[in-house]
């Protein structure tokens, strides 16, 4: 369900994907933990100090829809997967709420994209079965951190592709996971980005795209800078009542897109979809761009949005 009340968010409003620019000073950090040179406590305080500053510069930028900059690592199952103790998400998002009043989105990876990054080992026999093996985990996570007070939930999904039913199995297994959560609920769809790479090399959300309507979702945010706004038209037909928060910035590319260029893509989205069903993101996280760049990105995108709002305004 939307929980957004009228006039709470501008017209087009600008959201962040999750991860923010790393700085230079946590590459630092990781090798110390890694040579067991920091304790819990300084390392909590590393891990506060990098949320409050993603939420400053989010804030700075101008974003209406902000997140804390989280990253989640990868893993391997040695045996079955349980999460006794949760992901922590209700912990960190009462943390970044109280760094700011802006609206703040919980990211959260979903159970494919997880398993994308687990081997299964002996212990599974595909990556579907550990997606689903993770499903109660990750409904579980979402209905306390709404506890807690989000509003706003966000499943990243680069790899729905690797359901063994495909997407029809994708989104039942995304439905599950969001059975019973009572928020905004966003579903972001991209292709990967690696160290500056794709997941896949098909990147095409065609044959996905009539499962659009199937899913229990407000929000579907699709990639679209990267890939010079490839398939935008299909929302007209797809869409539905569904928001589409369009990625409007490549955080793939090593150049700063000239805010001209990125209105023009706002432009190429409102000939596909309505202007009051249109957010506006980057393609993906900014976990792999460099920090000042993703910073000066953000600012692009923010103004290119104030333009496009007044054009609206002028009609």
């Amino acid at each position: 369900m939307l929980t957004y009340q009228p006039g709470e968010l501008p017209l087009i409003p600008t959201q962040v994907i999750g991860s923010a620019g790393v700085p230079g000073w946590m590459w630092i950090v990781r090798d110390a933990v890694g040579a067991g040179k920091m304790g819990p406590y300084d390392i909590d305080e590393a891990l506060k100090d990098a949320v409050r500053l993603a939420v400053l510069e989010m804030e700075e930028a101008g974003v209406d829809i902000i997140s804390d900059g989280d990253q989640l690592d990868a893993f391997v199952a040695v045996e079955r997967l349980t999460v006794p103790e949760g992901y922590g998400h209700a912990d960190e998002f009462r943390h970044a709420r109280a760094l700011t009043r802006k609206p703040l989105i919980s990211p959260i990876q979903s159970p494919l994209t997880q398993a994308f990054r687990i081997n299964p080992g002996k212990v599974y026999r595909s990556k579907s079965e550990v997606a689903w093996a993770l499903v109660p985990y990750i409904n579980k996570e979402l209905k306390d951190v709404v506890a807690a007070g989000c509003k706003h939930i966000q499943f990243d999904e680069p790899a729905y592709w690797i359901a063994d039913g495909g997407p029809e199995e994708m989104v039942e297994i995304f439905n599950a996971c969001v059975e019973g959560v009572e928020a905004t609920i966003g579903f972001h769809l991209c292709f990967g980005n690696f160290r500056g790479r794709p997941a896949t090399s098909h990147r095409s959300f065609a044959a996905f795209a009539p499962c659009f309507k199937d899913l229990n979702v407000d929000v579907i945010h699709i990639e679209f800078a990267n890939r010079n706004m490839y398939e935008v038209e299909l929302w007209e037909k797809y869409g539905g009542e569904k928001i589409l928060c369009a990625g409007v910035i490549d955080v793939k590319g090593r150049s700063l897109e000239p805010v001209d260029v990125v209105a023009d893509r706002i432009r190429a989205c409102l000939r596909h979809c309505a202007a009051d069903k249109l957010w506006v993101a980057p393609d993906c996280g900014f976990s792999q761009t460099p920090r000042n760049l993703s910073l000066l990105k953000m600012r692009a995108m923010v103004e290119a949005a104030r333009m496009v709002r007044e054009e609206i305004g002028r009609r």
